[in-house]
């Protein structure tokens, strides 16, 4: 079997310092693997996300990106498009400072801001919905104020918080949770430190991943949300994860500009089937 020797860099997205945000692998490629090849890779990797992208031969973007979990392709990435970005700024020779993205999710863009880097995302919207009692009971039995899911993705949960001190302490029974929920759990709760105006989490063991450490796309459903509720256009999100990470939010009409810096912690190779 022939092979090939592909770089891979592991970054740690909305972070200032290193071993803290979420780590994601970044795989530049010249042209797409097979699908099954990008799945294996992401597995072979563990990290709650791997991107790969491939330069546009056209159109209005520069690459076209997707991201794999060790068990699905997703439609939208936050944290590993910030990755990606920072590896087409810092370590391939991007000149500009504006990133146009093409993805399942539309065009995307990742704009350079000193040592940060701003993503323009689409805000997710939501619908009302019912969490039974087995969800509930699942993630420690708290009473949430408000329920609802996200459309886009309509199998994900929301459940809304009076204290953020419910959803910082949370310890979901991660297998219950896999078996009643068939993407992701998000909690959150107003802020309860200064400069914080929200406090969230999120779970996806059915996907393999019992906690994602920071998530851009969670912060545009949760951003969006606590916008309106506090009457503001700019919130800054804490995610409460063992790592933790800072997510600086501006609503922006039907889109979500995400902010926040990233560190590189590894460059390597991978070698896989040519």
């Amino acid at each position: 079997m022939t092979s090939q020797t592909l770089p891979i860099y592991q970054i740690d997205a909305f972070t200032d310092v290193l071993f803290a945000g979420n780590p994601a692998a970044v795989v530049p490629l010249s042209d797409w693997l097979p699908d099954d090849v990008l799945q294996k890779i992401a597995m072979e990797n563990n990290l709650s996300e791997t991107a790969f992208f491939v330069p546009s031969a056209g159109g209005d973007a520069n690459f076209h990106i997707r991201w794999f979990t060790p068990t699905v392709e997703v439609p939208l990435c936050g944290h590993a498009t910030l990755a990606s970005a920072f590896v087409i700024f810092n370590r391939l020779g991007f000149e500009g400072d504006l990133i146009k993205l093409q993805s399942k999710s539309g065009i995307l863009t990742a704009r350079r801001e000193g040592d940060a880097i701003v993503l323009n995302f689409p805000k997710q919207p939501i619908k009302t919905d019912v969490v039974s009692k087995e969800v509930l009971n699942a993630l420690g039995g708290a009473e949430p104020i408000e329920t609802f899911g996200v459309v886009s993705r309509d199998t994900d949960i929301v459940l809304v918080y009076r204290d953020a001190s419910i959803v910082r302490n949370m310890r979901p029974d991660m297998s219950a949770l896999a078996k009643l929920a068939d993407r992701g759990v998000i909690v959150t709760a107003p802020g309860d430190k200064t400069g914080l105006d929200m406090v969230s989490r999120y779970f996806l063991p059915a996907l393999g991943i019992n906690e994602d450490p920071v998530t851009g796309y969670m912060h545009c459903v949760v951003g969006p949300y606590w916008a309106e509720n506090l009457g503001k256009a700019d919130v800054v999100g804490y995610q409460a994860s063992a790592r933790g990470g800072v997510v600086v939010c501006k609503i922006d009409g039907d889109r979500v500009h995400l902010k926040g810096e990233a560190f590189q912690y590894l460059k390597g190779e991978i070698v896989v089937p040519a």
